[in-house]
């Protein structure tokens, strides 16, 4: 956005104020006066100076703290366009500098820049299309508006006073895309988790910068990779292969769910500012816990928020999705096994706004009242938030994972006609008891008659379809799908040394199962207790010595809470 100066005399003509009072008034406090290309202009109210223009032919510029011919005055202001599209590539600025003005600096060569401490404002465009620059320093209490730093591309490093900030309605780092570096520090690094997962970790010696500046920044490099980095981390270690779209979609839900509240304004915090609106908005504030129930590692955010990083996961897990925008507010439009379904994780946070207070529920648990749902039921959800609802669209520095799927989505929005079919609203399919994505076949008949009436004690196939978020919670805790974990839930046979231990377990999962481990007397021809039913029983270990040399049979015998017993098939203990 460029402003010319000439802007004024319309903007006064406009307003009705005699043009000849403007002028006169412009003359008395702006008569402009030149000493080396520095055109400048003398306030004698304050007895500033305000530098207006650069017309010198040097690359290399000093600004000095007062005039030659104006000893009594101070250089405090390096006024909006002065250097704008000039040739330097060095402005040395003096220690009486307060502001820097409109777009000052918005196109020239500089290669480095430092502002002094005695700076307390830097106006908006200040040091856009710099694309030369690639060191900052901002050493004093200094607040950057808008684009203040907007298409520096080639800006890797910037040392930050901690008591300076960027104005929490604004960004000023924009399309900073080689930034990686803050207050000589590499901000983002990575660690594993004890699984051997790579996730991203930001330096924390540098939290008060980031919080300061880069809760509000768009498109800068070290931002950007946190937010990919962590995205594929919490698909991976959220969502299984095995898993459905639906079902990974619903994992993601959740994660945000427990991860992040809506904003609460306290601490003078708005649902207006900047930080709740980018990209970053969850990741950032999930990562630097200082917004939000830091005892919990919970973020904060607005709904644009929480639709920006549903979208950015599920892009990271290959589902597609859009945000819609609508009545002042905005979720997601998802597409499952080839249908289109609305998604409000704003509205299933159990953390609710009630006149700017707070009410606090369990933060870890979920509902799915807005959780792929149609255009009409979503409507009547939403009421008066609903009206023609269009895709937000995201320009060009918005992060990747949100330009990963675009476009005009009014046709997709008119196939969004059916909500899935979940009536016990717990986000999985009705009757899909395998969990495979597919309902009331063969074998979801078999896992409900089977293995999962056995574990729950259950009587009727109800009971059975309202536990099923807690079969999804153990198939994912053992990284399987339904079936294989059937097949692994018994115990393997075991080939091991003398003076080893050897293992035998049993990973049911069920209410009040028993356990009891028997071994095969080949004296007898019988079976023998080896320990008493008990619900911590499922692990059996042998100690071996050279007297077990062999092979001995074991199995488990299972009971559920109706007393209803199975067991495994035998498995051998080899001693070597």
């Amino acid at each position: 956005m460029k402003h010319s100066k000439p802007i004024t005399w319309l903007s006064a003509a406009l307003l009705g104020i005699s043009a000849a009072v403007v002028c006169s008034a412009e003359i008395t406090a702006k008569a402009l006066r030149t000493q080396e290309g520095l055109v400048y202009s003398l306030h004698p109210d304050t007895h500033e100076i305000h530098i207006d223009n650069y017309n010198g032919s040097s690359d290399i510029v000093t600004v000095p703290a007062t005039m030659a011919n104006h000893p009594g005055y101070t250089v405090t202001v390096i006024g909006q366009q002065t250097f704008e599209n000039t040739s330097v590539v060095e402005v040395n600025l003096p220690n009486t500098i307060t502001e820097i003005g409109l777009q000052a600096f918005c196109g020239t060569r500089l290669t480095s820049m430092t502002l002094p401490e005695s700076i307390t404002h830097v106006d908006q465009y200040a040091f856009a299309d710099c694309t030369a620059l690639k060191t900052v320093k901002i050493l004093g209490p200094t607040r950057l508006d808008s684009n203040a730093f907007l298409n520096c591309t080639a800006l890797t490093d910037v040392i930050l006073s901690d008591s300076s900030w960027t104005n929490r309605y604004y960004e000023a780092f924009v399309n900073c895309p080689q930034l990686t570096r803050v207050n000589y520090r590499t901000v983002l690094s990575y660690q594993k988790d004890s699984n051997g997962r790579r996730y991203p970790v930001l330096d924390e010696s540098v939290g008060t910068a980031i919080r300061n500046h880069f809760s509000r920044s768009i498109n800068v490099k070290f931002v950007n990779d946190y937010c990919e980095a962590l995205c594929h981390y919490i698909v991976a270690t959220e969502t299984d292969p095995w898993m459905n779209n639906a079902l990974m979609a619903r994992q993601l839900h959740d994660w945000l769910v427990r991860h992040c509240q809506y904003e609460d304004r306290l601490n003078g915090e708005s649902a207006n500012d900047s930080e709740n609106h980018v990209a970053s908005s969850v990741f950032l504030s999930y990562a630097l816990n200082v917004r939000g129930d830091e005892n919990n590692r919970v973020g904060e955010t607005v709904c644009e928020g929480y639709a920006k990083a549903y979208s950015m996961l599920l892009a990271a897990a290959c589902i597609e999705s859009y945000r819609i925008h609508s009545g002042g507010h905005e979720w997601n439009l998802v597409k499952i096994d080839g249908k289109y379904y609305q998604v409000d994780v704003t509205g299933d946070d159990p953390i609710l706004l009630s006149g700017g207070d707070n009410t606090y529920g369990n933060p870890y648990s979920t509902t799915y009242t807005y959780f792929l749902k149609s255009n009409a039921d979503m409507e009547k959800l939403h009421q008066n938030k609903y009206n023609s609802p269009t895709k937000e669209y995201d320009d060009e520095h918005q992060h990747p994972l949100l330009r990963f799927y675009s476009g005009d989505i009014t046709n997709k929005l008119a196939q969004c006609t059916i909500s899935y079919p979940d009536a016990n609203s717990d986000g999985i399919l009705d009757e899909d008891y395998d969990l495979n994505g597919t309902a009331s076949d063969n074998n979801d008949w078999n896992a409900c008659n089977g293995m999962l009436r056995f574990s729950f004690g259950a009587t009727n196939i109800s009971q059975i379809n309202s536990r099923m978020n807690e079969v999804l919670y153990h198939l994912h805790e053992y990284h399987k799908s339904y079936w294989n974990y059937i097949d692994d839930s018994t115990p393997r046979s075991v080939t091991i040394g003398a003076g080893n231990t050897a293992v035998f377990r049993v990973t049911l999962f069920g209410d009040s199962l028993y356990y009891q481990w028997m071994y095969y007397d080949t004296s007898t021809e019988q079976w023998i207790n080896i320990n008493q039913p008990t619900t911590t029983s499922y692990t059996l270990s042998i100690p071996t010595t050279t007297t077990t040399y062999g092979t001995v049979y074991v199995r488990c015998l299972v009971w559920n809470k109706h007393g209803t017993c199975i067991y495994s098939a035998p498995v051998t203990l080899t001693v070597l």
